[in-house]
């Protein structure tokens, strides 16, 4: 079917998936993508990309305005700032926005036990919530993005518990937790052609990305193998230290929360698995599959650079 869709308005377009997904907009010649940006941002866009500007505080007036006219906003904020989406869910609502894609790009934030790990997962799953019930409503759509983890970004932020320029590794509990992983590009071009090739099957809908499943151990183990090192291992108890980790941020530890965001992947107790939380949409999507290997090959490359 044709799609309904030509106006795209991105927010967060500067950040680590923001800016894939902006490259895979501005390749779509079927769709005109504007980039939201506060006054603050420096963030440097294609000379060739249009941009609308408003204060950092988002004030609900400035949204409307600058929503106005577009089909379609794509959230790729960061995780701490998914809140602020409630009040862009509003004013797009009164804009007369058509779909809402809010900032998920992660596991299955609709699983109770996620949302009870920690409040970045719990604040995607209560704007998931508000969504649907918004739609449920008639007042608007929404489709959100879950694809697992990526492995480049994680490697660049030493996250899964790989810390690979000092040659170390921490394995919560065995090192065994299964997770999905969708490479940044595959998630921009699932999100894109999401919108374009099947915008009434994808419409309400939690569209699931997996292009292959792995543990924390076969991840270092390949990443030992491409690299000829071999990495020092440290070992924690998931049981003792995600009550830790909760109760530090309940202290006001902001920090915390990325130890339980990581938990939330590396341990296979939240949702990450996505094979198992529903039907994958990589075939439909025309998406191309990446291996293991291929993936830390490329990974490791991009830690180079």
């Amino acid at each position: 079917m044709t799609s309904p869709f030509k106006n795209v308005l991105l927010i967060g377009a500067g950040g680590s998936i923001g800016s894939v997904v902006l490259k895979a907009f501005v390749a779509e010649p079927s769709l005109s993508v504007t980039v939201l940006k506060r006054e603050s941002s420096h963030a440097a866009l294609p000379p060739h990309v249009a941009s609308v500007t408003v204060p950092d505080s988002y004030p609900t007036d400035a949204l409307i305005d600058a929503f106005r006219g577009h089909d379609v906003i794509v959230s790729c904020m960061a995780s701490l700032s998914v809140s602020d989406q409630f009040r862009f869910i509003d004013a797009a609502i009164v804009a007369g926005v058509r779909r809402y894609v809010p900032s998920e790009y992660g596991l299955n934030n609709m699983f109770p036990e996620a949302q009870a790990l920690n409040a970045v997962f719990r604040d995607k799953g209560a704007v998931q919530t508000y969504l649907r019930e918004r739609a449920a409503e008639g007042k608007i759509e929404w489709m959100s993005i879950s694809c697992g983890m990526w492995i480049s970004w994680s490697m660049q932020h030493d996250f899964l518990g790989m810390r690979v320029r000092k040659n170390e590794v921490t394995f919560w509990d065995k090192g065994e937790g299964r997770f999905s992983v969708t490479t940044e590009e595959n998630t921009a071009l699932g999100l894109v052609n999401a919108l374009i090739k099947i915008p009434a099957d994808t419409k309400n809908t939690n569209v699931l990305l997996s292009e292959f499943i792995t543990t924390p151990k076969e991840l270092m183990a390949e990443i030992e193998r491409q690299t000829g090192e071999k990495f020092t291992v440290d070992l924690i108890d998931s049981w003792t230290r995600i009550p830790e980790l909760q109760a530090r941020y309940a202290s006001g530890e902001v920090a915390a929360v990325y130890g339980l965001l990581e938990a939330g992947f590396v341990t296979g107790r939240y949702g990450a698995d996505l094979e198992k939380e529903g039907k994958l949409f990589n075939k439909r999507l025309g998406l191309k599959g990446h291996t293991l290997q291929e993936v830390v090959a490329d990974a490791l490359q991009n830690l180079k650079q």
